[in-house]
This record gives C-alpha cells, sequence and structure tokens, in this order.
C-alpha cells in the first residue's frame, strides 16, 4: 500500500504539528518518553533505562523523526521505529560494537495489522506498548515533571546527568541509598531545601564532591523517584537494593 494512502492516526498528526516549534517538539518528546523507551526495549529485545545511552540515542532519534517526517511516510511510529534502529545501529558502530542482531520490524508496532505477518507477535507487542497508558506512567510522568520544576530540572536534563561507566553508577547507587540511612533520612532536607545535600552525602559516604556535583540531577530525581509514589517509573531506574 501507498504510505501516502495511509489515514492518519491522531499520534500521527501530533508528530507533524510537533515539528511545528521547538516547544511543541519538547511538549511531544515528554509525553511519549515511556512509548520512547519501551519502543527501543522492544527493538533491542532487552530492558532499557534512562540511564543508558541508548535512550539518549533513542529520545534524539524521535526528535529527528519529529523533524523529517511527512504525509507520505506511513505511521509516525513506524517511521520513527526505523530512525531509532539506524541510530542505534550508528552508535553501537561508533563503538566497534554489533548489539542489534535481532530486531522487531517498526510495523509490529502499528495498528493495522497484515494478515500475513505474524499477528500472534504483533498482538503481543501492541498490548505491552499500549500498556504504558494503562498502568498509568503517563500520570506519573506528569506528576514527576512538576516536582522536578521546583529544583530547576527538565526531565530531558536527566538523561545527560546520568552515569555511565560501571563504577560511576556504583557510586551513584550508593549516594541514592545514602539519602535514606537514619538519621534522619535526607530526603525531608532534599524537599526542604530544593537542594542536594552534598556535605551530608559525602560524610555518609565518603564519595567526592566532583562527582556528585557532576551527577547533581540524576542523584535528585532518582531520590525523589525513590521516595514518592512513582512505581512504574521506579522500574527505569538501575536496580538499587
Amino acid at each position: 500500500m501507498d504510505a501516502s494512502n495511509i489515514t492518519k492516526t491522531d499520534e500521527d498528526r501530533r508528530a507533524i504539528e510537533a515539528a511545528g516549534s521547538r516547544e511543541a517538539k519538547n511538549d511531544f518528546l515528554t509525553a511519549e518518553q515511556y512509548h520512547i523507551l519501551h519502543l527501543t526495549a522492544r527493538i533491542l529485545m532487552r530492558t532499557v533505562t534512562m540511564s543508558d545511552d541508548e535512550w539518549s540515542t533513542a529520545l534524539s532519534a524521535v526528535s529527528e523523526a519529529i523533524d523529517r517526517y511527512n504525509d507520505k511516510q506511513g505511521h509516525f511510529w513506524n517511521y520513527a521505529a526505523l530512525v531509532i534502529e539506524s541510530r542505534l545501529r550508528d552508535h553501537y558502530r561508533s563503538k566497534g560494537r554489533n548489539e542489534l542482531e535481532l530486531t522487531v520490524g517498526p510495523e509490529y508496532f502499528s495498528g493495522d495489522f497484515d494478515e500475513d505477518a505474524e499477528a500472534g507477535l504483533q498482538i503481543e507487542i501492541q498490548e505491552k506498548t499500549a500498556s504504558v497508558v494503562d498502568t498509568g506512567l503517563r500520570d506519573e510522568l506528569d506528576a514527576f515533571t512538576e516536582e522536578l520544576e521546583a529544583y530547576g530540572i527538565d526531565l530531558f536534563d536527566l538523561p545527560g546527568s546520568a552515569p555511565k561507566a560501571s563504577k560511576t553508577k556504583t557510586a551513584c547507587a550508593k549516594l541514592i541509598l545514602a539519602f535514606f540511612e537514619p538519621p534522619p533520612p535526607l530526603t525531608g532536607e532534599l524537599k526542604r531545601t530544593h537542594n542536594l545535600p552534598v556535605k551530608d552525602l559525602i560524610s555518609r559516604t565518603g564519595i567526592a564532591r566532583k562527582l556528585i556535583d557532576k551527577h547533581r540531577k540524576y542523584l535528585i530525581a532518582a531520590a525523589l523517584i525513590k521516595d514518592g509514589d512513582y512505581p512504574g517509573m521506579a522500574d527505569y531506574l538501575p536496580r538499587i537494593d
């Protein structure tokens, strides 16, 4: 079927409108953040979190897809999936790695089923993708975005602030746990001052201020998620025991 003859969905139209301004694009990316995360996980066939390089790559790819999308390219999320996969391949190629040996075709994320395709797999993945809405993650995202504003943090600041190296991830996990060690938990001071309690964190962990300052936004966000009513979003943080 000619892609130009496909009836546009509301999301297709929203994607076209999002290209109209930076604010509209940011609003679209914020609203669809967990859709993007879930789509990336399905393409890679493994879990992806907001602290992974793949998340930043996918977010940038969808932003690029918004800029390039037009009426002749079928459904937006089909097109965006192709761009995400292409950029992930570029990402791995630049690092001398090949981790996209098995991918899910973007047609699996469409609402229109091909009768000759593997309908069972399509239905399973479509249902899991739709669960992003059903499980209330959008409501959590809206509430969390609003809470972050009090700390001068934009949601799109977080990928750049997240730890990448294994050693740094371990240090950040230790810092986040330190928030909840008595006496007393540091989350009260964090919420009262809207500032990271750096001196207390150094005292409790012995971790250098330089590392804490570098990952300040991530640490604040992680502490708020762990302390708040965000059960769905907590699944996208690195495991912290």
